[in-house]
């Protein structure tokens, strides 16, 4: 079994109902009143043999569905077994029993439940149905039972007929219960005996009862907050604790994964507490979502809520506010802001008869912006423009202007709708979008709906979940595209399994949707997982951050001839230490290094220097910590990154290539001189790093990335070789792959494969 947790990491997000876009919201469902007694049903016996503090019960109706589940790359159920180091025991013992499946033939259709408890650590259980009660166990029990103890898994084998209820089925079976914590096994046996399982949980048997599915994913209330603490960081554990008040359950069935991703739809069940946000969608319409229309392409998160009739909304949302205390706060903010925005909220929302608002994030400039958007019934010039002369509903279109009406929509809608900057605001298309000025000049320049997001995820051949009827809410996080921002979102943990989960793809969307439908109103969670290879070109240019490596750098140790690990401290200081083991040196300096370090045999004698960038300037530094004369060498303008070292001619005659930071690429000999021959290399767009060497016919030339394409130039620069436009530009992740002796296949824009001449 593959240990990466692929998709899984994302799908706990939907399945916690919890997703992440800088907030969290969701579900609901209809309360019928029915109770079925899940003990008495045999398809769902083995959940009254769950402990009750489960924080997940995931149950299938056969250990062979278990298993594929489990063994699949794809399956949200992954994490539960090898996100942490211990479960790794438990992961193993799968892996063996998939792959040994004959050995335990009678056993792949017998039912099986695996929960997740919070021992100090999120640690799974296994029960397995082993066979009638009385018959002691099994040729293939006995040998579960030794594979698991092979694999450090406690284990106990329990005949259920002295304690079930006379009218369970389970009082005539036998159970297997496996995990890596004796604890939790001993736990759970003193549970059963007890009679208390999971089903004595609020809202459990009511859930499931919604889901007509064998394969399901239960998770209480109570188990949002356990297993959200493990997955998320601590700025989101608000997000967390107010989530485990929306419901009381939520089922969602189990359905099939594969690697193009997933969709698992569910319920929720409530008991009528007006203090769950579930309550509130009773008295509420659904209405359509249009967001992605108005989003860029590469958005991070989304969150929004269509509205059908605002004041019937906000009523709402004011009476949920009431039942969790938290009516006198919301009045307080609306009473001050009516007092500084001339207005009540609520009567500037009736005003602009608001349709929709959503929150929103993107990478722009290596920072990640934020904005509110509004979708408007009626631009009200007297309302959006009041103080502003001259300013009409028919020539405010893509102006930015100051915004009177800081934390109106968070008072309306709740605090996932506030902003820490919403100073000024725009209209675009009948939207309302505010926030910093930074974030607002991504619409006015034109780059934020170059490429809408609804038109990438057409391209990428994914379901626009974003614009969709019928819906109370909707929320959408991409999981590739910015890694720095997932990461302040997950737990340190949590991560590496968010990371795997996108490692060989170039785009993974969640979304997470409410809606309503003709059994009543719906939860669906969905991961796609694509690599996109039609999409549009940029007309403009968006990501103008330069990556510069922090380090450490491998360089190889002359004197004992193994590598060692080349770093810079915050205080300045230049170390280098043995790979993997003590630190050889320090030396004192006094600004960063760009980015780079290499090793060169300056004195073509053996002995190995490590060369350096800073400033404007080239360092060497031998293995002893000791600079080296005649450096440093100033190559006369500031160094972004580099150097890259290159001995064209394996007579130790180094050439070093530099990006410097006026967005030029230049190649230097170890004296600082730029070949005769050679011509500056440069271009419109954020050149992205330093160029990579390819051999095409014998000749050398170099791929140069920048923000927006792939270029290639000769050896000694100059202009490009390869001039497109349109959908003809070369992707910039394009591989550039030697095609004969004049040509390259690349990736355009347009998804295609061609074979560009560059001889």
């Amino acid at each position: 079994m593959n240990k990466k947790s692929i998709i899984i990491c994302v799908s706990v997000i939907g399945v916690f109902l919890i997703i992440i876009a800088a907030a969290l919201f969701f579900l609901y469902q209809d309360n019928d009143g029915s109770k079925t007694s899940m003990a008495e049903d045999r398809e769902y016996m083995l959940l009254s043999a769950v402990p009750s503090d489960a924080g997940i019960v995931m149950k299938y109706g056969s250990l062979s569905s278990m298993l594929a589940n489990l063994v699949s790359d794809t399956s949200p159920a992954r994490y539960f077994v090898t996100a942490r180091e211990e479960k790794d025991k438990m992961a193993a013992f799968l892996e063996d029993v998939s792959a040994s499946s004959s050995l335990y033939s009678s056993l792949m259709s017998a039912q099986a439940v695996i929960s997740v408890h919070d021992i100090g650590v999120l640690t799974p259980l296994l029960i397995i149905d082993a066979g009638r009660a009385g018959d002691g166990p099994s040729e293939a029990v006995a040998a579960m039972e030794t594979a698991a103890g092979n694999a450090g898994l406690a284990s106990a084998f329990e005949d259920a007929s002295g304690y079930a209820s006379s009218g369970s089925p389970l009082r005539k079976r036998s159970l297997l219960l496996l995990s890596p914590s004796d604890v939790l096994v001993e736990a759970a046996l003193r549970h059963l005996k007890a009679g208390i399982s999971v089903l004595d949980v609020p809202g459990v048997p009511e859930a499931v009862s919604k889901v007509s599915s064998s394969d399901i994913a239960v998770i209480p209330s109570s188990g949002v907050t356990r297993l959200g603490s493990d997955i998320f960081s601590r700025s989101c554990r608000e997000e967390v604790r107010t989530a485990a008040g929306f419901a009381d359950c939520v089922v969602f069935g189990i359905g099939q994964f594969s690697d193009s991703g997933f969709t698992m739809s569910g319920r929720a069940y409530s008991d009528g507490s007006l203090s769950n946000i579930i309550e509130m969608y009773q008295e509420v319409a659904p209405a359509s979502s249009q967001v992605s229309s108005v989003l860029p392409s590469y958005t991070l998160f989304a969150v929004s809520v269509p509205v059908s009739d605002i004041s019937q909304y906000t009523e709402a949302y004011l009476r949920y506010a009431q039942t969790r205390s938290l009516v006198k706060n919301v009045e307080a903010s609306r009473a001050s802001l009516a007092k500084s925005g001339g207005m009540q909220p609520s009567v500037w929302a009736e005003a602009l008869a608001i349709r929709e608002v959503a929150a929103a994030g993107f990478v722009s400039g290596g920072a990640v912006r934020k904005v509110l958007l509004a979708r408007l019934g009626k631009v009200s010039a007297p309302v959006l423009f009041k103080g502003l002369d001259d300013v009409t509903a028919d020539n405010c279109e893509g102006r930015i202007f100051p915004y009177r009406y800081k934390g109106f929509l968070s008072s309306l809608f709740g605090s996932r709708f506030a902003l820490e900057d919403e100073s000024f605001f725009m209209i675009h298309d009948g939207w309302l979008i505010a926030g910093s000025r930074e974030a607002l000049s991504e619409y006015t320049s034109g780059r934020a709906l170059d490429y809408s997001l609804s038109e990438f995820m057409a391209d990428a051949a994914v379901q626009d979940r974003l614009s969709q009827k019928n819906t109370y809410f909707v929320s959408y996080l991409s999981l590739t595209e910015d890694t720095g921002f997932i990461s302040s979102v997950f737990s340190k943990s949590f991560m590496p399994a968010v990371l795997a989960s996108s490692e060989g793809v170039t785009y993974e969307p969640v979304f997470f949707t409410v809606t309503e439908d003709k059994s009543g109103i719906g939860l669906e969670f969905s991961l796609d997982r694509t690599t996109v290879l039609k999409s549009q070109a940029p007309t403009f240019e968006r990501d103008t951050a330069v990556v510069i490596p922090k380090g450490p750098f491998r360089v190889k140790n002359s004197g004992t001839g193994k590598w060692n690990l080349f770093y810079q401290q915050d205080n300045m200081y230049l170390c280098l230490q043995e790979e993997g083991g003590k630190g050889l040196w320090g030396v004192p300096f006094d600004a960063p290094i760009c980015g780079c370090a290499q090793t060169v045999d300056y004195f073509a004698n053996g002995k190995l220097q490590i060369l350096f960038a800073s400033g404007s300037k080239l360092h060497l530094i031998d293995r002893l910590g000791r600079f080296v004369n005649p450096f440093p060498v100033d190559l006369g303008k500031t160094i972004l990154l580099g150097p890259d070292v290159y001995d064209f001619s394996g007579n130790r005659k180094y050439n070093v290539m530099i990006l410097h930071t006026d967005n030029t690429i230049e190649m230097y000999n170890l004296q600082g001189r730029r070949p005769q021959q050679w011509k500056t290399i440069t271009s419109a767009e954020t050149i992205k790093g330093l160029p990579e060497r390819i051999r095409v016919g014998g000749s050398s030339f170099w791929v140069v990335r920048t923000s927006i394409q792939t270029l290639i130039f000769g050896f000694y620069g100059g202009d490009p070789l390869t001039v497109f436009s349109g959908d003809r530009m070369i992707r910039p992740d394009s591989e550039v792959v030697p095609s004969g002796d004049n040509a390259v296949e690349v990736i355009c824009y347009d998804g295609k494969k061609h074979t560009v001449k560059i001889k």
